[in-house]
């Protein structure tokens, strides 16, 4: 999902407060540091802003890889209403009311955009899009026994989809990984090592398509401690796990399909970590201006395969305000680029569509009613 992280079950209403910040303020600060360009582009900066036609707080959204279609669903806290709603990329404007109804029927929750342009939700269900320029519900999947989607790894390329989420009948949930084609209505459950990877260690992952594999980080331990990364080949099962650099949460998580590179972002020392998934060999940055300083690490992580870069969502930047950023890395970490005038917190990440090297970010806080594009 591309939004905030969340429990389904915990779904009702997200209003996230930072004192002394103004969810109106989107301009770009003043006296910012000029940017550091990456490549050259026909166009940079903000894009179109999508206003749902049920206005209210973005519970998940989506955008396309291979077209011009964006998904997202709703939720008013006044009226108690909810909605599903369709968009194009290019100018934000809204296309289709799909569904609307009372939130006492239960929220509609975006998880993503599946490969072949399959919009994946859940409604008192886990219901498809197929597709989402359909513009309607056009089927299900039913999980395996007491499975519940945390959430979706990025994908748009193979039929097998990659689920973080719990297994709901054990007395402590417990947290699973489930390879899964859902139009085949197939699918693997891949139990993870709880020590490792539990719900406390509060676990990302993110999906090889080229190599059958996923990519798993989560905090090993502590604060000060280095995350632990787990490669889970999708065919055996099997999880290889090596020790990580940066400290504390991993925030993020992305891979690169072309290079097999993954790409994280830690919460303890504002770093952007790049990881050969061959090797298990690595590199650290920091995020420019943020001073090694948690405030100011990352959150969210997009990788455009395309391209080679990391995209990263930086909730509180580190220019001297509390604005919000998009950075644009090279895999070397050579490379910066930073996108101003946003206004979201942690637990927020960018969609993207390499293609057109454009994205959308759930925005501003507090009520996250809106999605704010950009282009890189």
């Amino acid at each position: 999902m591309r939004s905030l992280h969340f429990n389904r079950a915990a779904t009702a209403v997200f209003v996230l407060v930072l004192s002394g910040c103004s969810a109106a303020n989107l301009s770009p600060p003043q006296g910012a540091a000029p940017d550091v360009r990456i490549g050259a582009r026909s166009a940079y900066g903000l894009g179109p802003v999508v206003q749902p036609k049920l206005a209210g707080t973005i519970l998940g959204f989506d955008i396309d890889q291979h077209g011009n279609d964006g998904v997202l669903a709703n939720y008013n806290t006044r009226s108690l209403r909810v909605s599903l709603e369709t968009f194009d990329q290019t100018t934000g404007k809204v296309t289709k009311l799909v569904q609307e109804g009372a939130g006492s029927s239960g929220d509609y929750v975006v998880y993503g955009i599946l490969a072949g342009d399959v919009g994946f939700l859940y409604h008192n269900k886990y219901e498809l899009m197929n597709p989402v320029t359909g513009e309607k519900i056009a089927g299900s999947w039913t999980p395996p026994q007491s499975f519940e989607v945390s959430q979706v790894a990025e994908n748009q390329s193979s039929a097998t989809a990659v689920m973080l989420g719990y297994n709901i009948s054990k007395s402590s949930e417990s947290t699973e990984v489930v390879a899964a084609d859902v139009l085949k209505g197939t699918a693997k459950v891949i139990p993870l090592n709880q020590d490792l990877f539990s719900t406390g260690a509060v676990p990302v992952i993110a999906q090889d398509s080229a190599t059958n594999q996923a990519v798993i980080a989560a905090q090993n331990g502590g604060r000060y401690t280095h995350p632990v990364i787990g490669i889970i080949d999708l065919q055996s099962g099997k999880t290889t796990t090596f020790t990580g650099l940066g400290y504390g949460e991993v925030n993020g998580i992305g891979v690169d399909t072309k290079t097999g590179t993954a790409c994280t972002t830690t919460g303890i020392d504002a770093g952007i970590e790049f990881y050969d998934l061959k090797t298990h060999k690595g590199s650290e940055v920091q995020i420019p201006n943020s001073g090694g300083s948690e405030l100011h690490s990352g959150s969210g992580v997009a990788v455009d395969s395309v391209h080679g870069l990391c995209i990263v969502a930086q909730p509180v930047s580190g220019d001297g305000t509390q604005a919000s950023a998009i950075w644009v890395v090279n895999e070397k970490g050579t490379s910066f680029e930073e996108i101003q005038g946003f206004n979201f917190w942690f637990g927020v990440g960018p969609a993207i569509n390499p293609k057109n090297r454009i994205g959308y970010v759930v925005n501003p806080r507090p009520l996250y009613g809106t999605l704010t594009g950009f282009s890189y």
